[in-house]
């Protein structure tokens, strides 16, 4: 495992190499991240993100960024940006709706789905003090059947800011280069020459 944080002991990143985590019946093993934000060293977690094995790397990359990019704007109480109070899901949601995402209310959650309706993000929600009930969900499943591909949860508490980064690379349309051909079950691929 690989463990780093940051100076003050609030922000940590965790990496599970490939190599430490049981083989899976069917495959090969994959790596998996955590990401974790504390109000004081030792403190029990504000917050947490955590990346399954197979996640495409863009999405912890996104999540990385948004750590580590300054903008300026602290939290309460002079904590850094990354323990903000939590924002409006509709504020994180942006891209998707952007996008072309459908959203679809359900009675305490809302889902959006990719217009192709094999990605997936459910909003986190919390009850009337602000304790997180349920996480946010980000998920892709199989092109052939509903199996899940890879799947990535973030704390309720998790700011909104970072979550509107996961949104962002979520929907992020761009190719990226990948070292081996994907199997069918992601469905149709785009190769792109330099």
């Amino acid at each position: 495992m690989f463990s780093r944080r940051e100076p003050g002991g609030l922000l940590e990143a965790l990496h599970t190499p490939s190599g430490l985590l049981p083989v899976p019946r069917k495959g090969r093993r994959a790596s998996s991240w955590q990401f974790t934000a504390r109000p004081a060293p030792g403190e029990v977690a504000a917050w947490s993100v955590r990346f399954a094995p197979k996640t495409p790397p863009e999405l912890p990359a996104a999540l990385a960024a948004a750590l580590t990019t300054p903008d300026g704007v602290a939290g309460g109480e002079h904590y850094p940006h990354y323990l903000r109070p939590v924002g409006r899901p509709d504020e994180a949601t942006v891209p998707l709706s952007a996008a072309g995402w459908n959203r679809n209310l359900a009675r305490y959650e809302c889902a959006w789905y990719a217009p192709d309706e094999r990605a997936l993000v459910v909003t986190g929600t919390s009850d009337e003090h602000g304790h997180g009930v349920a996480n946010w969900l980000f998920a892709a499943s199989r092109a052939n059947d509903n199996v899940t591909l890879w799947h990535a949860t973030a704390h309720p508490r998790t700011p909104t800011h970072l979550i509107h980064a996961l949104c962002t690379a979520i929907t992020d349309p761009t190719p990226v280069p990948r070292t081996r051909r994907p199997g069918q079950e992601t469905g149709a691929a785009t190769t792109v020459r330099p």
